[in-house]
C-alpha cells in the first residue's frame, strides 16, 4: 500500500471513529444504554481482530461497513432508551494510572492455575526459546517492573534465571504471584514485593537483567520509571522492553472503545464482558482492550528515546504467538495499514 493510499485510508476511518465518538457523548447514562453498547464494541473488536489477523488483506471496507453498523445501532439503543426505566449506572471518571492499578488486578488475578501455567507462563517460556535467550537469563539475576501475576518471572525462573525480583503497585496480583510461585516450589528463586516502578529503593547496578513488560505505556510518567530501571540495571546488563507501537486500524478501534467507555463504572463493564462467555483470555483482552489507555510509539522515536537514556544494541525481538504484531516477523503487505509500527519487543544492552 502506497502512503498515500494508506493515509487517505486512515482519514477515512478517523472521520467515522469521530462520528461516532461525538454521538457517544450524547448518550443517556443508563443501564439500558451500556447493556446494549457493551456488547456491541466487544462484538466490533472481535469482528476487526478477524479482519486484521487474515494476512494480506485489504481491511478497509469492512473495517468501514463495522464502523458505520457500530453508528446506526448507537442511533437505535438511543431511540430505545425511552422504553427503559432509565436507571442510572454508576459513573466513575478513569483516571489513568488508578483505575489502571484497579482493572489490571481485577484481570491477573482471575486466571485458574492451569490456565496460567498454560497460557501465561507457556507464552513466556516459548518467546525465551524463539529469541535464544535462554543463555542470556541462565544464572543471572531480573528485575520485573509491573510484574503483574508474576508470570514472566516464573518463566524465567524454569528457564534458569538464578534470582527473579518483580515490583507492582497491585497488592492483589503480588498476592497471586506469591501463591503461584509457592505452589510451583520456586519460592527459593523469586521473590515478589508491593512497590512503585518510580523509586524500587533498591541498590543501583544490582541486575544483571531488567523487564519493563507492557506496563510504562500505561504510566502518568514513564520516563521517571524508565530511569528508576536503568539505575537498578547493572553496566552492560540487558533490559528487555514491550510497548505498545500502534497507529493502525487496531489501535484506532482499540482506543475508541477506550475512550466511549472510560467513565463508566468498571465492575459495571467487566461483568457485561463476563456474562459473554468468552474464554478466559479473550475475556482478559477485551477488558484490556476496552479499559486501558496505552501510549503510542513508533519504532525509530522508541529506539531514540532509550538511546538518550543510555542504551545501545538494539535487537527486535519476536513475540511468537499468532496474535503478536512484530513487524520484522510478520509478513503482510498491509501491516502498516492494521497494525502502525505493530508490537516494540526490544533487547537492548545498558552502556
Amino acid at each position: 500500500m502506497t502512503e498515500k493510499k494508506y493515509k487517505k485510508t486512515i482519514t477515512k476511518i478517523l472521520k467515522i471513529r469521530d462520528k461516532i465518538l461525538k454521538k457517544t457523548i450524547s448518550l443517556p447514562k443508563t443501564n439500558f444504554v451500556y447493556s446494549f453498547l457493551i456488547p456491541e464494541i466487544i462484538l466490533m473488536n472481535l469482528e476487526i481482530e478477524n479482519l486484521i489477523f487474515k494476512k494480506n488483506y485489504d481491511p478497509t471496507g469492512d473495517t468501514i461497513k463495522i464502523l458505520e453498523n457500530l453508528d446506526y445501532k448507537i442511533g437505535i439503543i438511543k431511540k430505545n432508551n425511552i422504553h427503559s426505566d432509565k436507571k442510572k449506572i454508576e459513573k466513575q471518571n478513569f483516571i489513568k494510572e488508578k483505575s489502571h492499578q484497579e482493572l489490571f488486578q481485577k484481570l491477573w488475578t482471575n486466571y485458574t492455575f492451569k490456565e496460567y501455567v498454560s497460557d501465561r507462563i507457556g507464552r513466556y517460556r516459548k518467546r525465551i526459546k524463539i529469541n535464544n535467550l535462554k543463555k542470556l537469563i541462565k544464572g543471572k539475576s531480573i528485575i520485573d517492573f509491573g510484574c503483574g501475576h508474576g508470570n514472566f518471572l516464573v518463566a524465567a525462573a524454569m528457564e534458569g534465571c538464578s534470582f527473579g525480583y518483580g515490583i507492582d503497585y497491585g497488592k492483589e496480583s503480588i498476592n497471586f504471584s506469591n501463591k503461584v510461585k509457592n505452589k510451583l516450589k520456586l519460592g527459593n528463586k523469586l521473590k515478589f514485593k508491593i512497590g512503585s516502578v518510580y523509586s524500587t529503593k533498591l541498590k543501583s547496578n544490582s541486575f544483571d537483567i531488567a523487564i519493563q513488560n507492557g506496563v510504562f505505556h500505561h504510566l502518568d510518567t514513564p520516563t521517571k520509571a524508565y530511569k528508576e530501571l536503568y539505575r537498578v540495571l547493572k553496566k552492560k546488563g540487558y533490559a528487555w522492553f514491550y510497548t505498545d507501537g500502534g497507529g493502525g486500524i487496531r489501535d484506532i478501534i482499540g482506543d475508541m472503545s477506550q475512550n466511549i467507555l472510560k467513565n463508566i463504572n468498571i465492575n459495571f463493564k467487566i461483568n457485561k464482558i463476563r456474562s459473554l462467555n468468552l474464554s478466559y483470555s479473550k475475556q482478559y483482552h477485551m477488558s484490556d482492550n476496552t479499559n486501558a489507555k496505552y501510549e503510542h510509539y513508533d519504532y525509530k522515536t522508541y529506539i531514540n528515546f532509550l538511546k538518550k537514556l543510555g542504551f545501545h544494541n538494539f535487537i527486535q525481538l519476536n513475540g511468537g504467538m499468532d496474535t503478536d504484531f512484530d513487524k520484522p516477523f510478520r509478513k503482510d503487505k498491509y501491516f502498516e495499514l492494521k497494525f502502525g509500527s505493530g508490537d516494540l519487543r526490544i533487547l537492548c544492552q545498558k552502556k
